[in-house]
């Protein structure tokens, strides 16, 4: 493909073909090649369109429509609302539609990405809880019942879980949205090795990847630029240290498996304050225990670093 000479301001074209994304790094030259080379399909949520609170939800949940949200209540079936080893509720950090997000991927176009793998169930809702505590930097944290991951292969829609009373989190939250089709560069901490001209045009991108969709959901590009919620691609924190607490937590059980990021849930909008200042929580799973729906070895980090 023909260079051409380096551009900073065109908007990053968020739904775009592969071929289309591809072209505009291509306009960075070749300090991006290292991001077009790893590119990867990656859904964004989205709560544009709709209000904050339950009103919207309540009403669509019922009807059957495949949306997802961040806080509120949690989903059902559920016999007992989830505790860490302490005894203390955790709290309803988000439901992700399964068929929403799959249906953001259902495109021809994303034969062509350089990494489009998927491997979330296409159906039901994956919830998440967390304790808001536990970090999940150390091998034993688990131990402490912080987190968890829970599918629930056929929702309950007569109704949704309200959280106990004694539960207290930071802001009272309850987001409803969509998944959108989208991608992921590689962090610019993961670029270092590549150079410095890699480095400063990884944050030139990821700049205007976040400016692009802070304009879609906000309808303002003028604001600082946050990082986004997604599904699968890569960390925005760099994958370094998390792979290095996963070496030892997750132990990889044979050659070919690998870790894979599932869910990468921004704090800076409506989590505000959930996790520490503006820290991510990432959901990391082993592609084999991924492949076998154990989540249950779904492995919690709150990007602290």
């Amino acid at each position: 493909m023909a260079r051409k000479s380096a551009r900073t301001e065109e908007a990053a074209p968020i739904h775009g073909t592969w071929a289309e994304v591809q072209e505009w790094l291509a306009g960075f030259g070749p300090s991006a090649d290292v991001l077009a080379a790893s590119t990867a399909w990656s859904p964004v949520f989205s709560g544009q369109s709709f209000a904050s609170g339950r009103e919207e939800l309540d009403e669509l949940w019922t009807t059957g429509a495949n949306l997802s949200w961040l806080g509120g209540p949690a989903v059902g079936p559920l016999q007992t609302w989830p505790r860490n080893a302490d005894g203390a509720p955790l709290a309803h950090v988000a439901t992700i539609s399964l068929a929403d997000v799959d249906g953001a991927s259902q495109t021809p176009d994303k034969a062509g990405w350089p990494d489009r793998r998927q491997g979330l169930p296409v159906s039901g809702v994956l919830d998440v809880f967390h304790d808001l505590q536990v970090y999940g930097w150390e091998a034993g944290d688990d131990a402490s019942g912080g987190w968890l991951v829970h599918w629930i292969p056929e929702p309950d829609r007569s109704a949704l879980i309200e959280a106990p009373d004694e539960l207290d989190t930071p802001t009272h939250v309850c987001q409803p949205g969509l998944f959108l089709p989208g991608f992921s560069v590689i962090s610019s901490l993961d670029v270092v090795p590549h150079g410095d001209d890699s480095f400063e045009t990884t944050e030139k991108v990821t700049e205007q990847i976040q400016r692009a969709w802070l304009l879609q959901q906000t309808g303002s590009a003028t604001d600082v630029p946050v990082p986004v919620t997604h599904v699968y691609g890569h960390s925005q924190n760099g994958v370094g240290p998390a792979l290095e607490v996963l070496q030892q937590a997750l132990p990889l059980r044979e050659d070919k498996d690998t870790y894979r990021l599932v869910l990468d849930l921004e704090s800076w909008t409506h989590l505000a304050g959930w996790f520490g200042d503006a820290a991510p929580l990432e959901i990391w799973m082993r592609q084999s225990d991924l492949d076998t729906r154990d989540f249950d070895a779904a492995w919690c980090i709150t990007r602290t670093d």
